[in-house]
């Protein structure tokens, strides 16, 4: 037989309320709420500062290797220390850094390619005026 948990009294099989108190028979639960996992941090504020060596590679990129890129370096740069906090500035310095990666090895690229092409031009004139 199953007794009250709350008052003692005898209760019917399977019973979920006691007749006598009202007491739930179920058993529940407590969840451990901490104030840890009521209140959420606060996010980390961006450092504020400008990346200098980000922006020197930025405008050599928007200057010697590929405009649109360095363009979109340079800008993202700048706008990365008004940036609301520390992941968003991390962030479009990322995506900086990405543009002026690609822009400087396409740019190295396509010197390559100006340079073979140049070669190519030259030995072909020159073994034209021979035959």
């Amino acid at each position: 037989m199953a007794y009250c948990k709350n008052c003692g009294v005898a209760l019917e099989e399977n019973a979920k309320f006691c007749a006598n108190c009202g007491a739930s028979q179920e058993e529940t639960v407590a969840a451990e709420i901490t104030t840890e996992e009521i209140v959420a941090p606060a996010p980390k504020k961006a450092s504020g500062n400008l990346n200098i060596a980000q922006l020197v590679w930025s405008i050599i990129n928007l200057i010697a290797c590929c405009g649109p890129l360095g363009i979109a370096g340079l800008i993202l740069t700048i706008i990365a220390k008004d940036a609301p906090s520390a992941e968003d500035e991390a962030k479009k310095l990322k995506v900086a850094k990405t543009c002026n990666l690609i822009g400087t090895i396409g740019g190295i690229i396509i010197s390559i390619l100006y340079i073979i092409a140049y070669i190519a031009l030259i030995v072909l004139g020159v073994a034209s005026e021979i035959a």
